[in-house]
């Protein structure tokens, strides 16, 4: 009862036929990371970031918290046959939305400044100044 099948094939690895580069070897990532654009979008990165887990674990604990310790009162109905705790419920998943949009929105934004760059670093290697200029 041993079946010696062979193991389907797999696809191509990255960059064989792919468009997409797989590694580039030409960028100085140290030397990028340490360029006063490439900080700015690592602090407005860092900063959008933490303001909006901030701001998402802040109102689950609110509603956690009244699910816990108020749950007479979050059973009450609110509107109709809608509870308090069914919209608070509804909160968090606008939340939710709401974030992950901004974030969609902001990430262009960022898209844009990581462009600018790798553009600037390719200059910088394009015409070198210092110690390596030619």
């Amino acid at each position: 009862m041993s079946a010696s099948a062979d193991p389907p094939a797999t696809a191509d690895p990255p960059g064989d036929g792919d468009s997409r580069p797989t590694s580039d070897s030409s960028i100085d990532f140290h030397r990028l990371a340490e360029t006063p654009e490439f900080q700015a979008l690592h602090e407005s990165r860092k900063r959008y970031i933490f303001g909006g887990t901030l701001l998402a674990t802040v109102a689950l604990l609110i509603v956690f918290g009244l699910y816990g310790f108020a749950p007479d009162a979050m059973g009450e109905a609110a509107i109709g046959s809608l509870t308090w705790a069914l919209l608070a419920g509804l909160f968090l998943v606008v939340v939710a939305f709401t974030l992950a949009f901004a974030y969609t929105r902001k990430s262009r934004e960022w898209d844009a400044m990581a462009k600018g760059v790798l553009e600037q670093h390719a200059d910088m290697q394009a015409n070198p100044t210092g110690r390596f200029a030619r």
